[in-house]
C-alpha cells in the first residue's frame, strides 16, 4: 500500500492506493536538483550564453522584468542575484510583469519589498519600482504584428536602452512553454494587446511542446507563441536582452541558465523537454494536482494542470482534481466573467459563444468546456463552495480517499496515474 502525499494549497493531501492499482506517480525528474538555489542562479550568471550581463547593463537605462506573485519561483533569489551586479547600470526601472493578472496582491507585495531591500543592500540610488496594469498603466502604440496583434507597450519601458528578465521557465498549455518571452507579452502589455494575441490560444496549434524558439525546427510551429516572439522582437528595436532563467519544482532547482534571451529560451525548452515532459499510455483514471499554492490559488490557475495532464486519460474516464482554490474562481473580475461565468453555460452554449465572439479568458472556458465534454467525471476537492463546482460541471469530492476507494471496489484492477506539479509537466499520449 503506497502513501502519496500531494501538494495541496499551503498543506498536502494523502491518499493510500494499493500497489498494484499504481501505475505511476509522475513528477519532474530530479535526477540533478538541487536544494541550493542561490549556488545554482549564481554559478549560471557566471557562465552566460552569448550576451555577459555587465555588456548588457554598462551605463545604460536598464529595464528589469520581474515575474509576478502567481509563479511558483524564487523570485527573492533572482533579484538579489542580479542587483548585486547592477552597479554599471546609469538607472534601472523594475516592472513587476502581471500581464492581466491581479496587480494589488499579497504575494506582489513581497516581491516589491525583496527589490526594494535587495538595492538598498547592494546601495543601488537610482531606481524606481512599478506593477504593471494592463488596464491603467500609460502605454504607447508600436504597431502591429503580422497576425495584427496591436502592440501597446507599458510606457515605462518605452524609453530604455536595455532589458534585463528574470524568469521561471515550464510547460505552458496554449503559449508552448512559459518562458522570459512572456514577460513582455503579456507581462508589460496593454490589454488589447493581451487579448489580441489570447485569441490565437483557440487555434489547435497553439498547445504545449510547441514554441517558435524551440531548439528543434519541427516543434516551431504554434502561432500564438510566434506573435509573441514578433511583439517582442518590435519592443525590443534591436535592443539587448539578458535573460537569467530557472526551471523548478518545490524547493527544487533543476536548471538554471543566463545570457542572450533567445539562446537561454531555447536551451530552457530544451531541458524543460528533459525533466519535465513525459510520454505515458492514458488511463482510466488519473489524479491531479497543480502543485500547491499559488499554482492552485484559483480555479483559474489550477486549471492549467488539467490542460498539461490530460492527454493521460482515456476517452469516458474519471480525474480526481486536488486544488484549494483559496482565493476562488479566478483572480479579477474580467477573469470571473469570461472564464467562469462562461464555463457555466450549458456546454454547447458555451462552445457557440466563444466562436461568436472572443473576449480574453474565453479560451479557458473552452478549453475546460472541451475535456469535460470528453470525460466521465472530473471530481474536484477543493475550498470552493459546492455550488461553484457544479455550476462549472465538476463534481463535488469533499473526501477524496472515499472516492479513490470507489474506485477500487468499482473496479479492483484499475490503474491510477497520479501527477505531482502538473502545472509544470506535459503528457504526451503514448
Amino acid at each position: 500500500m503506497a502513501d502519496v502525499k500531494l501538494r495541496y494549497g499551503q498543506g498536502t493531501v494523502t491518499l493510500r492506493i494499493p500497489d498494484a492499482n499504481l501505475a505511476q506517480e509522475v513528477q519532474p525528474r530530479k535526477e540533478q536538483a538541487s536544494k541550493d538555489i542561490t549556488g545554482v542562479v549564481r554559478r549560471a550568471l557566471d557562465t552566460p550564453m552569448g550576451l555577459t550581463f555587465q555588456e548588457t547593463i554598462r551605463n545604460r537605462r536598464v529595464c528589469v522584468l520581474v515575474e509576478d506573485g502567481t509563479r511558483s519561483e524564487p523570485q527573492e533569489v533572482l533579484i538579489d542575484e542580479l542587483t548585486r551586479k547592477m552597479g554599471l547600470a546609469k538607472e534601472l526601472t523594475f516592472i513587476i510583469a502581471t500581464g492581466s493578472h491581479e496587480t494589488d496582491s499579497a504575494r506582489n507585495r513581497e516581491i516589491i519589498k525583496a527589490i526594494n531591500t535587495s538595492c538598498q543592500t547592494h546601495k543601488l540610488r537610482k531606481y524606481r519600482v512599478l506593477v504593471h496594469d494592463a488596464h491603467q498603466s500609460a502605454a504607447r502604440f508600436l504597431g502591429k504584428t503580422s497576425r495584427g496583434t496591436p502592440v501597446h507597450l507599458n510606457e515605462a519601458a518605452v524609453e530604455q536602452d536595455a532589458f534585463v528578465v528574470a524568469a521561471d521557465m515550464k510547460n505552458h498549455y496554449f503559449a508552448g512553454y512559459s518562458n522570459p518571452v512572456k514577460d513582455f507579452l503579456p507581462g508589460i502589455c496593454a490589454f488589447a494587446t493581451i487579448e489580441a494575441n489570447h485569441s490565437l490560444a483557440l487555434d489547435p496549434n497553439s498547445t504545449f511542446g510547441r514554441h517558435a524558439l524551440h531548439p528543434d525546427s519541427a516543434r516551431r510551429n504554434n502561432p500564438l507563441a510566434e506573435d509573441m516572439v514578433e511583439a517582442m522582437t518590435l519592443i525590443l528595436a534591436g535592443r539587448p536582452a539578458f535573460a537569467l532563467v530557472t526551471i523548478t519544482s518545490g524547493p527544487y532547482i533543476l536548471w538554471a541558465g543566463s545570457g542572450d534571451l533567445a539562446k537561454v529560451t531555447a536551451e530552457g525548452m530544451r531541458k524543460i523537454d528533459e525533466t519535465t515532459s513525459f510520454t505515458l499510455s492514458p488511463t482510466d483514471r488519473i489524479i491531479v494536482s497543480p502543485g500547491g499554492f499559488p499554482e492552485d490559488e484559483s480555479l483559474y490557475n489550477a486549471q492549467r494542470g488539467l490542460e498539461l495532464t490530460k492527454n493521460a486519460v482515456r476517452d469516458g474516464g474519471e480525474i480526481l482534481f486536488l486544488a484549494e482554490c483559496a482565493k476562488g474562481v479566478a483572480p479579477t473580475p474580467d477573469a470571473r466573467a469570461h472564464f467562469f461565468d462562461y464555463l457555466t453555460q450549458p456546454l454547447p452554449k458555451v462552445f457557440a459563444s466563444i466562436k461568436k465572439e472572443y473576449k480574453l479568458y474565453t479560451h479557458k472556458a473552452y478549453k475546460f468546456a472541451e475535456l469535460i465534454q470528453r470525460v466521465k467525471h472530473i471530481w474536484m476537492h477543493t475550498a470552493l463552495d459546492q455550488s461553484q463546482v457544479s455550476a462549472a460541471h465538476l463534481d463535488f469530492a469533499p473526501d477524496p480517499q472515499r472516492l479513490v476507494d470507489s474506485w477500487l471496489r468499482s473496479d479492483p484492477d484499475t490503474q491510477i496515474l497520479v501527477f505531482h506539479d502538473a502545472n509544470k509537466i506535459a503528457v504526451y499520449a503514448g
